[in-house]
């Protein structure tokens, strides 16, 4: 997210939490700075993630949960200290704009209070939930005693930002079973009352079975998408040991007992009918509920925990919650950081005690991966590369691509581009690695490669002999690269600066250019002297005027971008339509 952007409004907007002497963390804690709507909780086992979440379960009861016994530490007193920023109205109950005086300067006392609005209090409560400590803006031009009496009166009459709100818990060990009928209408985090609940929707007069029998299918299913279609859910009674069980047909294969299912199938099953049907039963606000994920990768292929997250996203931005995952998945880390309103938060324990820090630069990330202990052979680090000769092959492909999808496809998320360096492509090959080899494998860098080479053809001028055949080397990788279906761009012209549109040329030139050759070389061109052989320049300057309306115009740019960009999709499982 950038600095400008603002995150959605959520429950938590805008607050920030901090514990210290609370289960594993100690005298150090842990602040979070800012909850973002999607805030993933990473680390090794036993790290601390789910302490985290003890932490804002304690704050939104107001610490009714807290045991001294069990999450009490001898580094010290509980401390929880809680950073909102200051509203208008719990504002205007301190500074009423029909008095003045009183030491506080301004016509009346609103005028001034007024100023504060956005402003951070800073409130820090003990194990008895009273405030042992606060913190509030600056009242400059206050005298000192009238300021000690304004600021404790702020404290006091602000709003808590967890008044109301409700936490919502899917666990890490979680299960569906067949379930004997009761009244209680819950789920439980483990998954218990599941069945129940799924019953009371289909048999019950006062519950809409569509819920189940139409929407929670249908959700269901675009989890699923791909690899099955649901086309029905059942409940049915076994008479004989008086339970319920819940029974998922499939195309082709009948009633299946979710009971007797996957691990997978059941948890994405109790999340879906979490969000579906919970919510339903206690008409739930949920702009004030807080739902939490503990590991909600916990035998999900990689594909389905992808599909999951997406909807539990797409749900999220529906409903206005506060989504928490606390997960050690490099999926869910990929998954993160491609979205603005997510952020991963490591936790860290040094056998003392646990730390936790926003990722927000290059070097956090990587200290994620290597805590996890997630190599580049386990991830790739890209899902595709994309080689070149040099830097200006690289200004223009970034552009061409991302003008190309409009805008979908971007350097750095989708791909990215390495150089090879001329001459150096005489000592790549684009095939699998093997023992003893002179050659460098590019594929044991990326799996997914694409080459872009200059063909270097050209007529023969100025006592040079004529070359139209590609040399040696660019035959042998274009061999390679095909043979492991792979994407070799080989230029129509002389070198990718002829796929340059001769208006823009002549933009450049700020002249008129004579029709030029598909194998000129452009750099010397004698009407481009200006840029003294710059081609680095000339990329800059030629990119900028670049529009789509050029891509079709330009020799076979449009079929190169075309197969290149079906590949870069095909790496990220975007589909192959832009």
């Amino acid at each position: 997210m950038t600095q400008t952007e603002e995150a959605p409004v959520h429950p938590l907007s805008g607050t920030a939490i901090s514990a210290r002497n609370f289960k594993c963390f100690g005298v150090k804690g842990f602040t979070v700075d800012t909850l973002l709507p999607i805030n993933i909780f990473i680390g090794r086992n036993n790290s601390g993630k789910s302490s985290v979440i003890d932490v804002l379960d304690l704050c939104i009861n107001k610490g009714k949960t807290f045991d001294p016994s069990i999450h009490g530490r001898n580094t010290g007193p509980l401390e929880i200290t809680i950073n909102q920023s200051l509203q208008v109205g719990e504002l205007q109950r301190v500074f009423d704009v029909n008095v003045n005086g009183g030491g506080i300067p301004g016509r009346n006392h609103w005028e001034y209070g007024q100023q504060l609005v956005g402003q951070s209090l800073s409130r820090t409560y003990g194990p008895g939930w009273n405030i042992v400590k606060s913190v509030g803006p600056d009242l400059c031009g206050v005298d000192t005693n009238s300021g000690n009496s304004f600021g404790k009166e702020i404290a006091e009459s602000a709003s808590y930002p967890f008044e109301n709100t409700s936490l919502v818990k899917v666990a890490a060990e979680r299960d569906v079973s067949p379930e004997p009928r009761d009244d209680k209408r819950t789920i439980y985090p483990s998954g218990k009352g599941v069945t129940n609940l799924i019953r009371a929707f289909i048999t019950s007069t006062d519950l809409p079975r569509d819920e189940v029998e139409v929407q929670l299918l249908r959700e269901l299913n675009q989890v699923y998408v791909g690899d099955t279609i649901f086309t029905n859910i059942i409940c049915q009674e076994n008479e004989s040991e008086a339970n319920w069980e819940i029974f998922l047909s499939e195309e082709n294969k009948g009633d299946i007992r979710l009971s007797e299912s996957g691990s997978s199938l059941k948890s994405v099953f109790i999340i879906l009918a979490t969000l579906r049907l919970a919510g339903n039963l206690d008409k739930r606000n949920w702009q004030k509920t807080v739902l939490c994920l503990e590991e909600p990768e916990n035998n999900l292929h990689p594909a389905l925990l992808r599909r999951l997250l997406d909807f539990v996203a797409s749900r999220r931005s529906e409903l206005g919650f506060t989504l928490l995952i606390t997960t050690h998945s490099p999926v869910a880390i990929d998954w993160s950081t491609r979205r603005a309103d997510s952020q991963v938060i490591h936790i860290r324990h040094d056998g003392e005690e646990a730390t936790a820090n926003i990722a927000t630069r290059y070097e956090d990330n990587c200290s994620i991966l290597d805590d996890l202990d997630i190599r580049a052979s386990d991830i790739l680090q890209a899902n595709g590369v994309i080689w070149v000769e040099g830097p200006t092959d690289r200004l223009y492909l970034r552009s061409w691509i991302e003008t190309y999808s409009n805008g979908e496809l971007k350097e750095g998320t989708h791909f990215t581009i390495m150089y090879y360096g001329g001459k150096l492509l005489s000592h790549l090959k684009f095939s699998p690695p093997k023992e003893a080899e002179q050659l460098i494998s590019i594929l044991s860098i990326n799996r997914n490669s694409a080459v872009v080479i200059d063909s270097d053809r050209h007529p023969g001028s100025g006592g040079k002999k004529p070359r139209m055949r590609l040399n040696a080397t660019k035959s042998r990788i274009k061999s390679e690269v095909e043979d492991n279906n792979g994407v070799v761009w080989i230029t129509e012209g002389r070198e990718i600066e002829n796929y340059i549109p001769q208006d823009i040329l002549e933009k450049i030139a700020d002249c008129v250019i004579p029709n030029v050759h598909p194998y000129a070389k452009i750099i010397e061109l004698k009407e481009l002297s200006e840029l003294k052989g710059d081609k680095i320049e000339l990329a800059l300057r030629a990119t900028q005027k670049f529009s789509p309306a050029h891509i079709n115009a330009s020799l076979d740019l449009r079929q190169q971008l075309e197969e290149l960009c079906i590949a870069i999709r095909c790496w990220n499982h975007l589909g192959t339509n832009a």
